[in-house]
């Protein structure tokens, strides 16, 4: 005989299948406790509130992001970590997209839930790495990352997004690629991007008179 899930856990799954099917605005107390088949105050019994899911689902992908980031960067060569990361970012994406959907929603991040914070730092942390390992390698700029890292990030979220949004999704499974293919073709986005930033010749300093150095 299966056991039952524990409660805490019926409750995300239920929240989850909601987000996957009807979308965020279909998530309610009341219809999580109806589809994990409980009565309407045992969701209080772990969470405040709607809020208080969201922020728990968010958390909870955060870490899953940072589990697939870490498995694609560690069997990558060093040289093809960047572009690791962002395979594992995709294919996150596409396995978990209830999660996706809530995590970069800001109504997930309240402040009183300072985990979710920690969650996501640590997630973008493995990306940050990655730059900073390039660097060193000198396959990008030298100075600080946040620029690349922000730039790289927001490629792969833009991506990831259009895909899971069905905009992307269509017209390449139409054209017979499929979400591996996609997931290559996000990786060597941030491949190229490294590249471009890392052949840009420092910009002319303009001297204190207005004229530029030479």
């Amino acid at each position: 005989m299966r056991m039952a899930k524990p409660l805490r856990r019926a409750i995300l799954d239920a929240a989850l299948a909601l987000v996957d099917s009807g979308g965020i605005d279909a998530l309610s107390i009341r219809e999580v406790a109806r589809r994990a088949k409980v009565t309407h105050q045992a969701p209080y019994h772990h969470f405040q509130d709607r809020a208080a899911i969201l922020a728990a689902i968010a958390i909870e992908g955060f870490s899953l992001l940072r589990e697939e980031m870490v498995a694609a960067r560690d069997a990558a060569p060093a040289g093809a970590r960047v572009m690791a990361c962002g395979v594992g970012y995709f294919r996150f994406a596409v396995a978990h997209r209830a999660h996706f959907r809530i995590m970069f929603r800001s109504e997930s991040h309240s402040p009183r839930h300072a985990e979710l914070r920690s969650a996501s730092i640590a997630a973008l942390q493995i990306l940050i790495e990655c730059v900073v390992a390039a660097q060193a390698a000198r396959l990008a700029p030298s100075g600080d990352p946040t620029a690349l890292v922000v730039t790289l990030w927001s490629a792969a979220h833009g991506l990831a997004s259009l895909w899971v949004d069905g905009a992307m999704s269509r017209a390449f499974v139409e054209a017979g690629r499929d979400a591996d293919v996609v997931g290559e073709l996000v990786g060597r986005t941030l491949t190229d991007l490294l590249a471009a930033a890392a052949k840009q010749r420092p910009r002319s300093v303009v001297g204190k008179r207005g004229s530029r150095a030479r």
